[in-house]
């Protein structure tokens, strides 16, 4: 066959070329523009082309409609690294051939020239009106079928990919569920752990009518019959509606009236860890093929997205153990300031509650504050625990601490509002703290309230050069600052809960 490969990409052109010269296709001409495509097209005729969806001087999808204007016998093969579903119907209501997505093996080239020639075949046999118009529907057919392949691998995209941006088992459980109740013929979903040994199943999340939420919860079971179900069969197990109606071994609250019922193990390095329960439309009938594929896709790509996950958030939990043990370390070297990391915590806390804080947000709280002088780390002893006036350049190091603490943190995954308080803390509501000179509401407010329990700490705690202020000084104080030093709702937010807890 005489080939064109329109392609701006000279890497993936050659790539292209070299594997139709590998198949067998010698006369075979690549054009990097649309200019070269329409020059090559007057000069010659071809019996296939290749085009990129983005080309430098046009859109790939008028030079497909231009060349169908030419030949309306030509397949066109469409290609791009990024396609939306939207671009790739369009590509084949304008009569492209197939869609290849980049990059892709010679496999797929080689299943889309098949498809190409079993096209153009119908194409040329039937050149009378009547034989013609019967070509057309049975490639019409192969376009469906097409269309319908189309939309099956952008559905596994979209799988893999909301997965793959899961960040915590928080956000990973509901998105499993979330993803396996889209499919068609499913109208709920729910994802179980069975712990080893225990006659008890854990609901982790559930999506579907009548769910209200997504907490986990624990239930009880009168047998480890489900287990023994899993371990008895490798693949997934189905119950029709009668069945599903007369005994359902989930809790009763999960079966939805009308629907069957399947449940997919979820394996991890060989061990039954779980599994994800669909309800669904049929009654009495398994699921459709396509929605078979996608389940066990799905609960594959689960699975190594949970035993990652699990890996992922121990590390992340020993690392802030080592950071922690460091900033322990830090604070004992000074007995002045022991535990005044714990303090702050505590305080911040109190403050973020009284101020109507998210979950999130204390729980970001709780967890950075015990860190927010990791940076001091940075900083030599003898600057850190000098007991007289810090020269300007001892001042000077001591200020670089909350870019040195956000720097040690960078790799722990953290949110921009967590990172935040490291680096912002010693920043002052009128512009004149450190490091970056933020002032007012440009300052992140959980790094404002942090600057204020850090503050309240330090005025009372005892130093190698100073007494503590008392509780009722340091609050004078505070307050003197309000406005200046400190956002004035922060304060406010303290003094109640000084108040309350006096």
């Amino acid at each position: 066959m005489r080939i064109v490969i329109i392609e701006d990409d000279p890497h993936l052109g050659k790539l292209l070329d070299e594997c139709l010269h590998h198949l067998g296709h010698e006369k075979v001409q690549l054009c990097v523009s649309g200019r070269e495509a329409r020059l090559a097209m007057e000069q010659e005729t071809f019996d296939c082309a290749f085009i990129d969806l983005k080309l430098p001087d046009i859109n790939g999808l008028e030079l497909l409609e231009e060349f169908k204007r030419r030949d309306p016998r030509l397949p066109v093969v469409m290609m791009s690294g990024f396609p939306t579903m939207h671009a790739t119907i369009e590509a084949m209501q304008k009569g492209a051939s197939d869609f290849l997505t980049k990059p892709f093996t010679m496999q797929n080239v080689v299943l889309a020239l098949e498809r190409i020639t079993k096209e153009r075949t119908l194409l040329m046999e039937n050149l009378g009106l009547l034989m013609e118009c019967e070509a057309r529907k049975e490639l019409q057919l192969v376009n469906l079928e097409l269309e319908e392949k189309i939309r099956e691998q952008f559905k596994l995209f979209e799988i893999s990919t909301e997965i793959d941006e899961a960040r915590s088992s928080e956000d990973l459980y509901p998105c499993i569920v979330r993803l396996a109740s889209g499919l068609g013929s499913i109208v709920k979903a729910g994802f179980f752990v069975l712990p080893r040994g225990q006659r008890s199943i854990v609901r982790m999340a559930e999506h579907g009518p009548g769910v209200n939420g997504s907490s986990p919860s624990i239930f009880s079971i009168p047998d480890d019959s489900l287990r023994k179900v899993f371990l008895d069969d490798a693949g997934h197990f189905f119950l029709p509606r009668h069945k599903v109606e007369a005994y359902s071994p989930l809790p009763g609250d999960f079966a939805v009236e009308g629907s069957a019922l399947s449940c997919w193990p979820v394996r991890i390095r060989g061990e039954l860890f779980g599994f994800l329960a669909a309800c669904h439309n049929g009654g009495n009938s398994s699921l459709p093929p396509t929605d078979m594929k996608l389940l066990d896709f799905l609960v594959k790509k689960s699975a190594l997205a949970i035993e990652n996950m699990a890996l992922y958030e121990s590390l992340i939990a020993n690392f802030y153990g080592i950071l922690r043990s460091l900033v322990n370390a830090l604070e004992a070297k000074d007995p002045y300031t022991g535990k005044h990391s714990e303090r702050v915590t505590r305080y911040a806390i109190s403050i973020g509650r009284k101020m109507g804080l998210s979950g999130t947000q204390v729980e970001s709280l709780n967890t950075i504050c015990h860190l927010h002088d990791i940076g001091k780390i940075g900083i030599r002893d003898n600057i850190l625990n000098k007991t007289g006036a810090l020269t300007v350049e001892e001042y000077e190091l001591i200020k670089q601490h909350p870019v040195i603490g956000e720097t040690i943190v960078a790799e722990l995954g953290l949110s921009a509002e967590e990172r935040a308080i490291i680096r912002y803390h010693h920043e002052r509501w009128n512009g004149e703290g450190y490091p970056d000179g933020l002032s007012r509401d440009e300052i992140p407010l959980l790094a404002r309230i942090v600057a204020v329990a850090d503050a309240f700490d330090a005025m009372t705690t005892k130093r190698a050069y100073r007494e503590g202020m008392s509780r009722s000084e340091a609050v004078l104080e505070l307050q003197r600052h309000s406005g200046t030093q400190f956002d004035p709702a922060v304060i406010d937010a303290f003094l109640e809960t000084i108040r309350t807890k006096a």
